[in-house]
């Protein structure tokens, strides 16, 4: 998603990962769960109504603060209330955003949920169709990266291993590369006028400019961020933040499900998969898993 991309080169994508939420992979919405045969390729799961549940009710940062006045003037960057909000919960041990596209409404993907506690995150991406596609991961040794893509009406997790580069899980919260501004403004979505913050982020070395809208409510809750305002490539999506995680996060793989291991070698042609007992499997039961989670 173009929405997603834009997310993650803003203060926004900045408290994700600073809440290992890169751990999705980052970039866009997060890949289609891989297969043994066909790394990258979707195998969406479809959702039993009795599996759904709704998230933790959204909490509340801080009273609006009296000098966030929409009155037209800028503010440094440090007391603005979005540096205060990616504080906050790039700070908090557990965090669970949820994001949703509000226009354009056609698309795809209709909902992105994540949750992470420090050293493991849950990603589940909800798809028009209501399919979904989910991922757990965990951080092991310090280098270590653990991807878990999750089946769950199969109740079968194949699992990839990575080594991640320390300094990925260590950046800054704002890049070097840029020069922010923010301006207190207002911006009507749905016709509701919002208390907004305007950043606009200046690149260094090519002075190019964007400008997106962090829309506030009247408790001070981030609602809406809004990419390309007021042009004809306008995007805004929805914004829910808790320090609560909901009960139906995965933040590790369930008692009795079945784990395999997949191996890539030189190439994504050459692979090996193993089940739980560190068996390698044959090819023939490498098909039958495939046709299992087709």
């Amino acid at each position: 998603m173009r929405m997603m991309k834009r997310v993650a080169v803003s203060i926004l994508a900045a408290a994700m990962a600073l809440s290992l939420m890169t751990a999705c992979g980052g970039g866009d919405a997060p890949s289609a769960p891989e297969t043994p045969s066909n790394p990258g390729t979707s195998q969406g799961e479809e959702k039993k109504d009795d599996e759904k549940k709704d998230p933790p009710a959204e909490s509340k940062p801080e009273d609006k603060k009296d000098e966030e006045v929409a009155d037209g003037s800028t503010v440094e960057l440090n007391k603005s209330r979005t540096y205060k909000w990616v504080q906050e919960y790039g700070s908090a041990k557990k965090v669970y955003i949820k994001v949703e596209p509000v226009k354009p409404a056609s698309q795809d993907v209709v909902c992105m949920e994540s949750v992470t506690d420090g050293q493991k995150s849950y990603t589940k991406v909800t798809h028009k169709n209501g399919k979904t596609d989910e991922q757990f991961t965990e951080l092991v040794s310090g280098k270590t990266q653990n991807v878990y893509r999750l089946y769950s009406n199969q109740k079968i997790a194949i699992m990839t291993s990575h080594t991640v580069n320390a300094a990925d899980l260590n950046q800054n919260v704002l890049s070097d590369s840029y020069n922010y501004t923010v301006k207190k403004t207002t911006h009507v979505v749905n016709a509701v006028p919002y208390y907004t913050e305007a950043l606009t982020m200046e690149n260094k070395t090519t002075k190019k400019t964007e400008t997106q809208l962090f829309c506030y409510d009247s408790t001070g809750s981030l609602v809406y961020l809004v990419s390309s305002p007021d042009t004809a490539d306008e995007e805004i999506i929805r914004i829910q933040c808790s320090k609560a995680i909901p009960d139906s996060a995965i933040l590790s793989v369930p008692n009795g499900w079945s784990v395999y291991t997949v191996t890539y070698g030189a190439s994504n042609n050459d692979v090996t998969v193993k089940d739980q007992s560190g068996r390698e499997l044959t090819t023939e039961e490498v098909t039958a898993l495939l046709n299992k989670l087709a």
